[in-house]
C-alpha cells in the first residue's frame, strides 16, 4: 500500500524556518491578570477553612482515678484496704464503651455499665469501688464501634480484644493496696 503512494519533496527552505523558529525566543507565556490569581487563592483558602472547620475534632479516649482515703487525716504514701478508687472514663465518642476494673490483672472486680456502682454522667462512666482486698488494681476504658467482647479473663486479653473490634483502650496506673 505505501509503495503506491507518490514520493513528495519537502517544500523550499523549509529547512531554515525550522532552524529561525528554534533559535528564535520564545513569546512569553500569558498570565492572569493579578484579580483573577488573588480571587483563585481567596476562594481556594475559604474552600479549605471550610473543610477543615466542619470536620468534627476527635474526641480522646480518657481515664481519670482517684485514691480516696477511708479515714481523714491519715497520712499515707499509698492505698489501703478501705480506700475507695473513683473512677471517671471518657468514652471518646465512640457507641460502645466500658470501664473495667481488675485486681491482679486477672480477676474482674468492677464492669460498667451493668454494675451498681456505676453511673452514666453526660457520656462518661463514673464510678466508685471500695477497696477491700491487698494488692494491685489497674482499670481501663474500652472504646469501639462495635459491641465489645465479653471479659476474657485477664485485662491483657481484653485490651487485645478490644484492639481487634478496631477500639481503642486506655489503660490507668497500677493502684498498689496495702
Amino acid at each position: 500500500m505505501f509503495l503506491r503512494l507518490p514520493v513528495l519533496d519537502p517544500p523550499a527552505g523549509w529547512e531554515e524556518r525550522v532552524l529561525a523558529r528554534v533559535d528564535s525566543p520564545a513569546a512569553p507565556a500569558r498570565r492572569l491578570p493579578a484579580r483573577w490569581t488573588w480571587a483563585l487563592a481567596a476562594a481556594f483558602l475559604l474552600v479549605a477553612a471550610v473543610v477543615i472547620l466542619r470536620r468534627p475534632p476527635e474526641e480522646r479516649l480518657a481515664l481519670r482515678q482517684e485514691v480516696i482515703p477511708a479515714a481523714s487525716g491519715r497520712r499515707a504514701d499509698s492505698a489501703v484496704v478501705g480506700d475507695r478508687l473513683g473512677l471517671r472514663a471518657s468514652p471518646g465518642g465512640a457507641a460502645h464503651a466500658e470501664l473495667r476494673v481488675y485486681r491482679g490483672e486477672r480477676e474482674l472486680v468492677l464492669r460498667c455499665p451493668g454494675d451498681p456502682r456505676c453511673r452514666a454522667a453526660g457520656g462518661a462512666i463514673e464510678a466508685e469501688l471500695t477497696l477491700t482486698s491487698r494488692g494491685s488494681y489497674r482499670a481501663l476504658v474500652l472504646a469501639a464501634g462495635a459491641p465489645l467482647a465479653a471479659p476474657a479473663g485477664s485485662l491483657d486479653e481484653d485490651a487485645r480484644a478490644a484492639r481487634a473490634l478496631g477500639g481503642r483502650v486506655e489503660v490507668g496506673p497500677a493502684v498498689d493496696v496495702e
